[in-house]
């Protein structure tokens, strides 16, 4: 009787050392079948799960609240603002940082609704959300904003008097005229022989109420 109950104990005894390891190491199966590992954190397919949610979700909660904290960020906020039409490469030289960490911090604070930006001759130019950032590029560009400024200073202009102002030929400045007259810039009729271009309303009003422009590239 005392072998059976002493056999008994050491079969019992063994088999809480066997399985006793496997216990500590692994957490129970969570709902949808996945496994935690005690020793480091989480598994392998769980971890492959979090990575896209985490590396996604950080724009999507960017808001106005701290934004400007960041010291970089501030910084190329503060050249947007200091120079609205300005493109990336403008900024990475004014705040001394890269051109790709300059994007990161250009979409967050386009996601905050800080920054607007605007395609302008196949190049990204921002400016403040208060800011007409399609205008702002356009006269931040080195030909737009030239041309720009010259039919300002001269309307109705014609393409040889605006040619004069910016020292530029009059192939490039009708081709800078087309583009504006497209983005709803400015107006352009045939006078007798020459055709001459004004302002629109709303360009010429935005212009007076202090649109600055940016430096040139």
């Amino acid at each position: 009787m005392v072998r059976r109950v002493l056999a008994t104990v050491l079969v019992a005894t063994l088999f809480v050392g066997l399985v006793a390891p496997g216990a500590v190491g692994t957490a129970p199966p969570a709902a949808d079948g996945t496994t935690l590992s005690v020793g480091d954190g989480v598994d392998a397919p769980v971890l492959d799960r979090l990575r896209p949610a985490a590396s996604s979700s950080g724009l999507s909660r960017a808001d106005t609240d701290g934004v400007l904290e960041q010291p970089t960020r501030s910084a190329v906020y503060g050249a947007i603002e200091a120079a609205p039409g300005t493109d990336l490469g403008s900024i990475a030289a004014s705040v001394g940082v890269t051109k790709s960490t300059v994007r990161y911090h250009v979409g967050v604070l386009r996601e905050a609704g800080l920054v607007d930006a605007a395609d302008v001759a196949g190049s990204l130019r921002f400016a403040p959300a208060e800011v007409d950032a399609e205008l702002a590029g356009v006269l931040g560009a080195d030909g737009t904003g030239a041309v720009l400024t010259a039919v300002a200073a001269n309307e109705p202009a014609s393409v040889t008097a605006v040619a004069e102002a910016t020292d530029r030929a009059p192939s490039t400045v009708s081709y800078h005229l087309s583009a504006l007259e497209d983005r709803g810039f400015v107006d352009r009729e045939r006078t007798g022989e020459a055709v001459v271009t004004t302002l629109t309303e709303s360009t010429r009003s935005a212009i007076a109420d202090g649109v600055p422009a940016a430096s040139g590239d």
